[in-house]
């Protein structure tokens, strides 16, 4: 709806994308920054963090208002801007995949807490009314742009801070900073995230090399990627590229299945992330040897062949 450059409608729009999820409504978002009124510097930087993280995400204002465009308030706040917008279009492949599940069984693109853990109770506290899923693996904690430092709530499992990797026990409530070009998001333990290399718009090719992020943890998990034209209704004739990739911390092994669809993917080739998983240095791409890279403290990378059209069994 038409909105106010405040803090309040700002988290309100959090709330409402969510709800809207829960009446089946995945494609939603407000108008970042706000309709009404002028934000301030921190709050239009604060509203575009979160409106990176909201199925339908872009900014718009009144004929009587101030321009919006990131440049117009300054250099300072439109490189902090660029760099979210950025972040969106790299989360493209994972994004595009939840509104692909969306289409198939309803399932939000943005879920209200209650939907994944339905029996914590913290979830319903009025304090962490904000929060929400995006995807399957993203929790995004909304905050107002004076808060530089949040108190939230981690749902059951372990969390990694997207930013930083620093990771969290679930279940627990935490303190963390929160700057206004970091917004506290938060990676489920055992996500797989697929992330593409920076484009300028949507029908820009990134990078044939996609970037895949597999977080340690204790649990199996799988995520389905899907990949079309992303223009026209031929996926109806099998036009689609879909691959269920498995983490399976028992067997030490990360599966990418046969693809189905006769679509070609973009991508030819995989990068992928580790993140916290010790001193791994080397896997085997089935039962060929790849050496890791050092990224940093906990993350190590190696890039392999997509295997475009047969299953590819990593071991590590």
């Amino acid at each position: 709806g038409d909105n106010e450059a405040t803090d309040d409608h700002m988290l309100l729009s959090a709330r409402m994308v969510a709800g809207m999820g829960l009446s089946g409504i995945s494609f939603a978002g407000p108008d970042a920054g706000g309709f009404m009124g002028n934000p301030s510097e921190e709050l239009y930087t604060r509203w575009m963090s979160l409106g990176a993280y909201t199925p339908f995400f872009r900014n718009h204002s009144a004929w009587d208002t101030k321009s919006k465009e990131p440049w117009s308030f300054g250099p300072g706040v439109e490189g902090k801007v660029k760099e979210i917008i950025a972040q969106r279009y790299r989360l493209l492949p994972y994004i595009y995949s939840a509104f692909r599940e969306s289409a198939v069984n309803g399932m939000p693109v943005a879920r209200s807490l209650a939907i994944n853990y339905t029996f914590d109770e913290k979830v319903y506290w009025w304090k962490y009314q904000n929060e929400y899923l995006f995807g399957d693996n993203l929790l995004i904690a909304p905050v107002s742009c004076s808060q530089l430092a949040a108190k939230i709530y981690l749902p059951e499992g372990d969390w990694y801070r997207l930013s930083s990797g620093i990771s969290y026990k679930g279940k627990s409530e935490v303190t963390v900073d929160a700057p206004l070009d970091d917004l506290p998001v938060f990676v489920k333990a055992s996500a797989i995230i697929p992330m593409q290399s920076d484009v300028q718009y949507t029908a820009q090719k990134p990078s044939p090399t996609m970037e895949l992020h597999i977080y340690n943890g204790d649990k199996a998990s799988s995520f389905t990627y899907y990949e079309d034209d992303g223009l026209t209704y031929q996926f109806e004739q099998g036009q689609f590229f879909q691959r269920i990739i498995t983490f399976d911390p028992g067997r030490k092994m990360i599966i990418f299945s046969k693809p189905e669809g006769t679509f070609v993917s973009k991508f030819t080739s995989v990068r992928l992330i580790f993140h916290s998983f010790g001193e791994l240095m080397t896997i085997r791409v089935n039962g060929l040897e790849y050496s890791l890279k050092l990224v940093s403290g906990t993350e190590r990378k190696v890039e392999i062949p997509a295997g475009s059209g047969e299953m590819v069994n990593v071991s590590y």
